[in-house]
C-alpha cells in the first residue's frame, strides 16, 4: 500500500447545563454557551469527512449538527463514553470532597488504578475499552484513507488516548494532571500511515 497521512480532530464537548457535578456517564446536555463553544471550536473544520461520537448527548447533539453540515452519518461508539464514576456520578463534585466514607474520591484522583469506584468502572476497565477503540480506530484508518475525521467524546477519554500517544507507562495517573483540556478543547493528531500498514501519530501543536 501507499504511505499517506490522516489528519484526526479530537473534540471535547462544551460546558454542560449542569455545572458543578462530577459528570461521567450520566446524560446531562450542554448550556447554551457549551453549544456556542463547540460551534466556535469546529467552524473551521471544513473538509470532514467522517464524524465519531460518544453517544452522550452532551458530544451528540453537536455531533448531528456537523453531520448535517457535511451531508455525514456520525459513528457512535459507548467506547467513546466518560469513565463511569459509579455512585459519584452526577453529585456535587464540592460535596463529594467533603463527604468521609471510604473510597474517598480523594483516594481516587490519588490512586486510580487501585481505588475501585463504589459501583463504578476500574481504571483498568476504562483503559481497556478505550485503547481498543483506539486501535480498532487506527486499523479503520488504513482501510478508508480518510484525510480528515473528527472524534467528539470526553475529557478523560481524550487524555487517555494522549497517554497512549505518548506512550506514558499503563498504570501511571500522570495523564490526569499533566493534559488540561477545556471545555470545547480541540488537539489535533496527524497519523501518518507506512507502507507496511503501520500507524504512526504523532500530535501536532
Amino acid at each position: 500500500m501507499d504511505a499517506f497521512t490522516s489528519r484526526v480532530y479530537f473534540l471535547r464537548h462544551g460546558e454542560i447545563a449542569t455545572p458543578g457535578i462530577l459528570s461521567g456517564q450520566i446524560d446531562v446536555g450542554l448550556s447554551e454557551q457549551g453549544l456556542e463553544q463547540m460551534r466556535q471550536a469546529s467552524a473551521e473544520l471544513i473538509h470532514l469527512n467522517a464524524i465519531y461520537s460518544s453517544p452522550l448527548k452532551r458530544c451528540s447533539v453537536h455531533a448531528d449538527y456537523l453531520a448535517n453540515q457535511h451531508s455525514l452519518h456520525v459513528q457512535y461508539y459507548n467506547a467513546l463514553k466518560e469513565f463511569n464514576f459509579g455512585d459519584w456520578d452526577g453529585q456535587d463534585y464540592q460535596q463529594l470532597w467533603q463527604q468521609t466514607s471510604k473510597p474517598h474520591i480523594g483516594d481516587f484522583w490519588q490512586h486510580p488504578w487501585q481505588v475501585k469506584v463504589p459501583n463504578g468502572e476500574s481504571m483498568a476497565d476504562f483503559y481497556a475499552r478505550v485503547e481498543a477503540w483506539w486501535q480498532t480506530f487506527l486499523q479503520s484508518l488504513c482501510e478508508s484513507k480518510h484525510e480528515q475525521s473528527l472524534v467528539i467524546s470526553h475529557a478523560g477519554v481524550i487524555k487517555q488516548i494522549l497517554a497512549i500517544v505518548c506512550q506514558m507507562p499503563k498504570q501511571s495517573a500522570t495523564h490526569l494532571n499533566v493534559f488540561h483540556l477545556p471545555y470545547a478543547g480541540l488537539i489535533t493528531l496527524d497519523v501518518y500511515i507506512d507502507e507496511q500498514g503501520q500507524a504512526w501519530p504523532k500530535i501536532v501543536f
